[in-house]
């Protein structure tokens, strides 16, 4: 009997295995696979999740004929089966901001319980651009964030401005990548980053202390986990400059230069200006079609306990400037364990090597703009023209062909941490990261000879290397618990970072000989040897002390209280440490129990905060007098140098923290069920006490300390908005932010009103000026009143120096009669933009996607210097044919000279309109059907084709109006020596096994 009733049942449960049916697809949202979807099977205990690539397979038992599928931020969907054995599905987010998970200092928050400002870009938004810098990739993407490209050059980093400028020194936000604190993140491929936080208000960035004043950003590389996978992903593609400057050609040229000779009471120096034709354009000669390529190989995977994720990518760029490129190699490792259920460890390692061909961009873009279109660039025997001869220039094809000058970057970035978990609620964190920077450049001109001005008479080789290492210790302890309705979290921490870096450079000349295995110093004539070395990239500590608390009540009323203590070197022992306190307040109004969330407004958020943040980047040792050694002098009667020293800087032993107190309102809201989400933040933001080395008497015989001289308000809104709709077959989404600022120096040191700055290059003319009720670094000079027509306008009006007829007419401002530096120069802009614009979306449909994205800005201003400071007989861009001649010919443009008051007087004529709007991107992409697929043995395959820079719309008569200097002071100032950016078209593909 026992024996028959074993029978029957392994009967029936083999028949129960056989009505047992597998399933299995893919679950996205919108056209990306989610990972991780939670599938299962109601009522029993079947279940699994997707993996990387969306993948699911499950068994259904008998019996069941419907499938769930949740995930975190997305709209849960059950989906009958009805005997198929694929089923692929796509989720809608019209709930993802309710939980979606948001990367902060030292911890993550839901979005719904944040109380500040912060703003997140996911992977997927980063990669349609192709470039090697992240801070590209994000432009436009982020309300407050401002992304300059400050240079067109292969490799070349992106500026970040959050929430505008707030100091007058160094104004770059923190940047947080898996916990290690930098200063920049040139050494990221933006291929390898899952997300980034960009944390803009004190509530936000408190945390961080004396380093948030600037704002935060902080970057989440891709972990490990799922099935293991492989993908490849490359793309190649063609760049040309965006866009050309009009100059003159040679004919238009030799007539102007006789002209300007009348004008100044010489003989013209060209008989017959027609019989040069179109000469030559040195533009069309220095830059070229340029290639550029992209490849990334990565492994991932994982289990219950441990995961990985291995990266290596190539990237070449040959830049649009002739002699100019980029290689970088980059290859990354990220890994966990959970030794036990109490211990977890894992690291994160990146490492970087990258090489670049430089020119000296300034020289040869100015030079190719002003350089004679007469001269040829090679004569018939292939000797280079002489430039020299007509315009005094010289030959920027020749500056191309002589240089030699190499870079070399080796960098390692990584941190290992422990997270130990204790009494349910508790984890102890130690991390230790550590930055290390190798930098080596070599830099061989031969012997040469194009001209008496442009020439070398002795081979010299200068050789540099410098390295730098920033070792940061973080010990956190971290508590999160719910009580019922009430849910409680905190963090308190200690923190020791420290920053060496050192340099040591020499030079010979007359080397042996001109081929790459001499260009080492040992090569050149001893006699000829220098030498130097000191600190470089910075030489200070940190010692940190912090804490966060959040409260949430209901999930309806948000509290949240942060702070930290900085105690730095880079002060004396009289304002050492810094506390950097911060509040904020939310309510989720949407989640009371009055609240209709079926009506027109489904969600409903509102947040407050006020905080205070530091800023410390003033260099280090301040507070201490600066001596210079090497210096001599002769004493007694023996006429004989003795060495000595002198004192070079004044000390400031009260030299205290920049702080910045910003107070910001906000409001979240979603329509329609969170298709439509909108977003606004209202804030004010003052930076008190900024470090400036403020100017003091001459006679004091030293430069003036850094001291607490300034105060600075930006207040501003920034806003953003977000609608998704669509079906599985067809979907659309539309985005756009918009930031508006306004800059103003509230208060400077009560010795000085004005602090200049901004070298225009003649005569050491300034060109910026900040003062109290303007920008920072606002443009001051003349404002045009027209052109003087005759004589009896020459005794009219008030002259400037001892001007003519046809040259510039300047506006007395106070009408005394004279024209004065002092009295009548007014401020004529700034080159910090009222507002910025980004708008970006995507169309869909079955496996082909379009989406795109514009960039702008409005209200800003850009001297264009390059027209200015004119020492010979320089070719002219177009605009000057609209020039004076004859009385009523022109009211705005001056008679022609080579040079003289027109060109070397800052003035209204010289500002011009720095506003754009540009098409910063065109992706179209096909992702084959997974039958397609299936056959390949592959996860994934996308193809696409991408356009990057296709149209700038902008009235300035320049490359580019987004024009970076590296100070306050300098910016918006175009002296033509800023490398111009590349329109780029590229097609790539991405497979995943």
């Amino acid at each position: 009997m026992k024996r028959l009733i074993f029978s029957l049942l392994t009967l029936l449960g083999c028949a129960a295995a056989v009505a047992q049916t597998t399933v299995s697809g893919v679950v996205t949202g919108g056209a990306e696979p989610l990972i991780g979807v939670s599938v299962q099977v109601p009522g029993t205990g079947s279940g699994t999740i997707t993996d990387l690539d969306g993948r699911y397979e499950i068994t259904v038992p008998a019996g069941r004929d419907t499938l769930s599928f949740s995930y975190i931020g997305f709209t849960p969907r059950l989906v009958a089966i009805q005997g198929r054995s694929t089923i692929d599905v796509n989720l809608s987010e019209a709930s993802e901001v309710l939980q979606q998970v948001v990367v902060i200092g030292y911890g993550i928050q839901q979005k719904d319980d944040l109380t500040g400002a912060v703003s997140v870009v996911e992977s997927d938004q980063l990669t349609d651009i192709p470039t090697q810098s992240l801070g590209q990739s994000l432009q436009g993407k982020v309300s407050g964030l401002q992304i300059i490209p400050g240079s067109g050059a292969p490799g070349a980093d992106a500026i970040f401005r959050i929430r505008g400028i707030g100091t007058l020194n160094d104004a770059n936000p923190l940047f947080v990548v898996d916990g290690m604190i930098l200063n920049d993140i040139s050494f990221l491929n933006p291929q390898d980053v899952q997300s980034v936080s960009v944390l803009k208000d004190a509530s936000a960035t408190a945390i961080y202390g004396a380093r948030g004043a600037n704002g935060v950003i902080i970057i989440s590389t891709k972990q490990g986990g799922g099935e293991g996978t492989i993908n490849i992903s490359a793309y190649t593609g063609t760049q040309e400059v965006v866009r050309t400057i009009d100059v003159l050609n040679a004919t238009e040229y030799a007539t102007l230069i006789n002209e300007a000779d009348v004008n100044e009471g010489r003989q013209p120096r060209f008989p017959n200006p027609e019989q040069y034709g179109e000469g030559t354009d040195w533009q069309d000669v220095i830059f070229q079609q340029a290639p550029i390529y992209n490849a990334q190989l990565s492994f991932m995977g994982g289990g219950d306990r441990s995961t990985f994720n291995l990266s290596a990518n190539y990237y070449r760029q040959e830049g649009i400037i002739r002699g100019s490129a980029y290689d970088r190699f980059t290859t990354r490792l990220n890994n966990s364990r959970q030794v036990t259920d109490w211990l977890n460890v894992a690291g994160n390692l990146s490492l970087g090597y990258n090489t670049s061909d430089n020119i000296s961009t300034g020289n040869i873009l100015l030079t190719a703009l002003r350089a004679d279109p007469i001269t040829v660039p090679r004569d018939e025997n292939g000797n280079f023209g002489d430039a020299s001869a007509i315009g005094n220039t010289g030959n920027p094809l020749a500056s191309i062909f002589y240089s030699n000058n190499e870079s070399q970057a080796y960098r390692a970035v990584g941190n290992a941490y422990a997270d130990v978990s204790f009494l349910e609620n508790f984890t102890f964190r130690t991390n230790f990261g550590l930055d290390f920077n190798y930098d080596r450049n070599r830099d061989f001109v031969p012997a040469f000879r194009v001209s008496a001005s442009q020439q070398n008479e002795e081979s010299d080789i200068s050789v540099f290397n410098a390295y730098r290492r920033n070792w940061l210790w973080e010990n956190t302890l971290s508590y999160a618990n719910d009580f019922g309705v009430h849910h409680l979290d905190g963090v308190v921490g200690l923190t020791y970072q420290d920053n060496f870096g050192e340099f040591i450079s020499g030079s010979r000349e007359r080397l042996v000989g001109s081929d790459p295995s001499f260009y080492y110093l040992n090569s050149g004539d001893v006699t000829t040897a220098s030498n130097s070395g000191g600190v470089s990239g910075g030489d200070w500590g940190l010692v940190s002390y912090l804490g966060r608390l959040n409260y949430v009540y209901d999930g309806r009323y948000l509290v949240t209280v942060s702070g930290r203590v900085d105690g730095s070197s880079r002060f004396g022992a009289n304002n050492q440490y810094g506390f950097f306190p911060s509040v904020g307040l939310g309510w989720n109004v949407s989640q009371e129990e009055f609240w209709n969330a079926d009506g027109l407004i489904s969600r409903l958020k509102l947040r407050a905060s006020w905080g205070q943040t530091g800023n410390d980047r003033i260099g280090d040792y301040q507070y201490v007098p600066r001596v210079a050694n090497g210096l001599g002098a002769v004493f007694g009667r023996d006429p004989i140098l003795l060495p000595g020293a002198s004192l070079t800087s004044l000390a400031n032993p009260d030299l205290a923290w920049e702080e910045t107190t910003q107070t910001d309102i906000g409001v979240e809201v979603g329509f329609f069920n969170n298709q439509l989400l909108f977003e606004a933040d209202l804030y004010r933001k003052v930076t008190s006490g900024i470090l400036f080395q403020a100017p003091i008497p001459n006679y004091i015989g030293a430069n003036p300390a850094v001291r607490n001289v300034a105060e600075v308000l930006n207040r501003g809104l920034d806003i953003s908005g977000t609608w998704r709709a669509g079906s599985d077959a067809f979907r659309y989404s539309l985005g756009a932010n918009a930031s508006f600022v306004h800059n103003e120096v509230l208060q400077l040191d009560g010795n000085t009103e004005n602090f200049f700055g901004g070298g225009l290059g003649v005569g050491g003319q300034l060109g910026t000026n900040s003062r109290v009720g303007f920008a920072a670094g606002s443009f001051y000079g003349y404002e045009l009143d027209g052109v003087f027509q005759s004589e009896e306008e020459l005794n009219q009006f008030a002259q400037l120096g001892n001007q003519r007829v046809g040259d510039l007419r300047f506006r007395d401002q106070n009408g005394d009669g004279v024209i004065t530096a002092a009295e009548d120069r007014v401020v004529l802009g700034s080159a910090i933009p009222d507002m910025i614009l980004g708008v970006n979306g995507s169309v869909a449909y079955s496996g082909l996607e379009l989406t795109f994205d514009l960039t702008g800005q409005f209200g800003n201003e850009v001297i264009n210097a390059k027209q200015m400071a004119r020492f010979g007989a320089y070719n002219y861009e177009a605009r000057f044919l609209d020039r004076f001649t004859e009385p009523g010919s022109s009211l705005t443009d001056p008679r022609i000279t080579i040079a003289g008051q027109n060109f070397e007087t800052l003035s209204s004529r010289y500002v011009e309109d720095g506003s754009y709007v540009r098409l910063r991107n065109v992706t179209l992409g096909y992702r084959f059907a997974s039958d397609l697929t299936d056959r390949l043995r592959m996860q994934s395959l996308r193809v696409y084709v991408s356009g990057t820079n296709l149209v700038t719309w902008q009235e300035y008569t320049g490359y580019n109006p987004e024009i970076y200097n590296g100070s306050v002071f300098d910016n918006g100032i175009d002296r033509g020596t800023i490398y111009p950016i590349a329109r780029t078209l590229t097609a790539g593909l991405d497979i995943t096994f």
